[in-house]
């Protein structure tokens, strides 16, 4: 396998990291997987366990990983989100999501770019989210993934003279266990939000899957510090109250 084809994607055993590593798999990537939860798909390259909030712990890992030679691809998805209202939330909420979303982003990035610069080339997507917009009962993990988007430009920059490009997809509502776990479907606030997505469903973790995919290809060389919101029409701005009722109308009519 060349080296160049060796990706490593965090987080996964579940949601979209797993739909990331099956679709990479198929594409012919040798996908090296990293998770707490050793559940992870077949197929995988090479996994190590590790909870990545520690960073002892996910240096280790990493540094197994990369006994096999260079990574040239990484994927940074691992993260979680906690349900809270800001009169509730607590320091150690904003730490764990800081250690989880964003520390574990910089360790992978530090053990894959010698690698890439080596190799004059290397592909970074890191996995954000439309609630860098902002988003009602998630303070902390809507700031912890709009910091992850601008290290995603502040990357961007300091790599682009190597070869190596660093771009983001930031989903919207997707069909996972995590978002059914924090948004119950009955759940007056989720029968609101899928309600405003201009497409009027929510996405599937294979759709995500496919726009890392795009970033991660080597043609994709002249795009970097960006980010793809995949999120059916949410980032526009919700729809109106109403007017779904009124384009199932005008589906009607023609």
């Amino acid at each position: 396998m060349d080296p160049a084809q060796r990706v490593l994607v965090t987080g996964v055993a579940t949601g979209i990291g797993r739909a990331i590593a099956e679709r990479l798999t198929a594409d012919g990537y040798a996908v090296l997987g990293l998770d707490i939860d050793a559940a992870v798909p077949d197929g995988l390259a090479g996994f190590a366990q590790a909870d990545v909030t520690d960073p002892a712990a996910t240096r280790a890992a990493l540094a197994r990983l990369l006994e096999g030679g260079p990574i040239t691809r990484l994927v940074n998805n691992v993260g979680s989100s906690r349900r809270e209202y800001i009169a509730d939330a607590t320091a150690e909420t904003q730490r764990w999501l800081v250690r989880l979303n964003l520390g574990s982003a910089m360790l992978c990035v530090q053990a894959v770019l010698p690698g890439m610069r080596a190799a004059g080339f290397g592909r970074i997507v890191n996995i954000t989210s439309r609630a860098v917009f902002g988003r009602e009962t998630r303070s902390a993990y809507a700031a912890t993934k709009a910091a992850l988007a601008a290290l995603t430009r502040s990357w961007a920059r300091e790599f682009a003279a190597a070869g190596i490009t660093c771009n983001a997809v930031g989903p919207g509502m997707i069909n996972t266990d995590l978002f059914r776990r924090n948004n119950p479907a009955d759940a007056p606030d989720v029968t609101r939000l899928t309600g405003g997505v201009p497409m009027r469903r929510i996405g599937e973790p294979a759709e995500i899957a496919q726009a890392v995919a795009h970033f991660l290809e080597a043609r994709s060389s002249y795009v970097t510090g960006q980010m793809l919101f995949v999120c059916g029409g949410l980032s526009l701005g919700p729809l109106e109250p109403g007017r779904n009722a009124e384009l199932e109308a005008a589906d009607r009519l023609g």
